[in-house]
């Protein structure tokens, strides 16, 4: 009779394991279905189609890009490294950042570099992105009287909508290829070793120069630029690295 009772309890306790593993499996299967049907807001890890991150060449080119400036602590540190180094590179910057340090965007501009927009307060609400985009549209017109192709999304956030209501203002959605993680302030060596280790020929490399602090990314951007110039590679803007893209005719002169 024991042996029958411990045997009974055994079953009602594997049929409750596997009722909770069903449950369990269910709930994966309706989340996955969920998923597929919703506009979801997608990483940039996830590179989506119809977006900008990297171009497919042999040519050993790069392009050095920055997010959330101009900033009046940062950003002509990061200026001055560049004119060192001879290097042009493209600047996503913040629409506040840039109607609160219109000289800053101004020498950005007057020393070669290209000017992108990153929308204008950074925040993360995909609703805001294409309104957020306009704005700081109208804004750099106003200050530099030149328009943007360029729109990189805060966070690399994008979705169907997002990338449709890019696409009618007229601009590229941009992400990125190479990741310095300089956002995380892990140390400049780790920056560098981020970079360098992982860049490739036609990708595109993240970088800030606002948004928090980047003593860092200043400290690590000279050498970026000596180790990959060691490696063979030379710099341009996301627009001058489109002209290496395989099924365009190469255009090495405008590189440095």
């Amino acid at each position: 009779m024991v042996q029958r009772r411990e045997a009974f309890l055994r079953i009602i306790t594997l049929s409750r394991k596997g009722l909770y593993l069903s449950i369990i499996v269910l709930s994966l299967v309706l989340l996955g279905v969920s998923i597929r049907t919703m506009d979801l807001a997608l990483p940039s890890i996830a590179k989506h189609p119809g977006t900008y991150y990297l171009v497919h060449t042999q040519e050993k080119v790069l392009a050095l890009t920055f997010d959330d400036g101009p900033d009046p602590l940062y950003t002509g540190y990061i200026l001055d490294v560049l004119k060192e180094k001879n290097v042009k590179a493209t600047f996503f910057v913040l629409g506040m950042n840039a109607q609160g340090n219109p000289e800053l965007l101004k020498r950005i501009s007057e020393e070669g570099h290209e000017i992108a927009n990153h929308g204008y307060s950074h925040s993360y609400t995909p609703s805001k992105f294409v309104r957020e985009l306009t704005r700081t549209d109208e804004l750099l017109y106003e200050l530099l009287q030149k328009r943007t192709t360029y729109y990189r999304p805060p966070g690399g956030i994008i979705s169907e909508s997002v990338l449709a209501g890019v696409k009618e203002q007229g601009h590229t959605l941009t992400l990125w290829s190479i990741d310095s993680k300089d956002w995380q302030n892990p140390g400049p060596p780790r920056i560098i070793q981020n970079v360098v280790k992982n860049s490739f020929p036609g990708g595109i490399i993240l970088l800030h120069d606002g948004g928090e602090r980047r003593e860092q990314t200043i400290q690590a951007l000279g050498p970026i630029i000596d180790r990959l110039r060691e490696q063979g590679y030379r710099f341009g803007t996301v627009s001058e690295l489109r002209n290496f893209e395989s099924v365009k005719p190469v255009q090495k002169s405008k590189l440095k």
